[in-house]
């Protein structure tokens, strides 16, 4: 569970299909934040370029790296879900199914004709793994060494020789929930980058930029986020507007975030115990 950056942009991809369908038919669709499942202020929404139409339409939803065999099906599924571009269509390992890879690394898969859609996870029943967790992971992946870290405050436990990258919004309820877990981490490092999601959070820029400009940024974050107290009002030159667009870049759609060492990411808060699990590989 964690919170999403902006709930207009960012649907579950459960209702994708419906949702296209929705507009189509003129029918109002779901605006509320979404705080399920795994998600900065949002820019200011552009003006609407004049429509296109026909296959030009889908074109501009299909980006030239599809391969030319798919080109077909790729301009047949970008009318149906135009709000998004479909990067890449590629055999998903099952026969008959396609992997259809689109903006902001979600994954759907069709049929080759393109007639049925399908949302959710492929397993491998006699293996007992998540083929699609193991392709988004590998998607996902951030090279950590190209992190800036002079943008995020520390806290160290132990001997801190463990590392754990934290993008959080000092006003998420999940990001409190795993605060709450943390002091039973101990030999770790935590960089907290303050990622504040104002499209949900409206005061929580304010309380970023407060701790980030706080004599002490360790004890006011711990403060707010373990003891509900938020931080006296601070301003100074502060890196708050650099992580929003660092997380835009990195696809980081919501708060807590949790990179580790070796670039693996997960979204929403989790147990000191899966915590410690993913921290010794697993």
């Amino acid at each position: 569970m964690h919170d999403f950056k902006s709930s207009a942009h960012w649907t579950l991809l459960a209702v994708l299909a419906a949702a296209s369908f929705a507009r189509a038919a003129n029918a109002p669709t779901a605006t509320a934040a979404v705080t399920a499942g795994a998600a900065p202020p949002a820019a200011a929404p552009t003006p609407a370029a004049a429509p296109a139409s026909g296959a030009a339409a889908a074109d501009q939803h299909a980006a030239p790296t599809i391969a030319p065999q798919y080109a077909e099906l790729a301009r047949k599924l970008a009318k149906t879900l135009p709000e998004y571009t479909i990067e890449h269509i590629a055999p998903s390992g099952v026969d008959g199914i396609l992997e259809v890879l689109m903006e902001g690394n979600r994954i759907v898969y069709t049929d080759t004709s393109g007639k049925h859609l399908f949302n959710g996870h492929l397993f491998d029943i006699d293996a007992h793994e998540d083929l699609t967790e193991r392709r988004i992971e590998g998607l996902t992946r951030i090279d950590v060494k190209q992190l800036p870290l002079a943008d995020a405050f520390d806290v160290v436990r132990g001997d801190g020789k463990r590392q754990l990258y934290l993008f959080e919004d000092p006003d998420c309820p999940y990001c409190k929930k795993f605060e709450e877990q943390l002091p039973k981490i101990n030999n770790v490092t935590l960089h907290v980058f303050l990622y504040p999601l104002t499209t949900i959070h409206p005061h929580a820029y304010e309380h970023a930029q407060s701790v980030w400009c706080s004599k002490d940024r360790q004890k006011t974050w711990a403060d707010k986020m373990l003891k509900g107290i938020d931080p006296p009002t601070a301003k100074c030159a502060n890196p708050i507007d650099r992580n929003l667009a660092l997380g835009e870049k990195l696809h980081i759609d919501g708060t807590p975030t949790i990179v580790f060492a070796d670039g693996r990411v997960r979204a929403g808060s989790m147990s000191a115990e899966d915590l410690e699990h993913l921290l010794a590989g697993g």
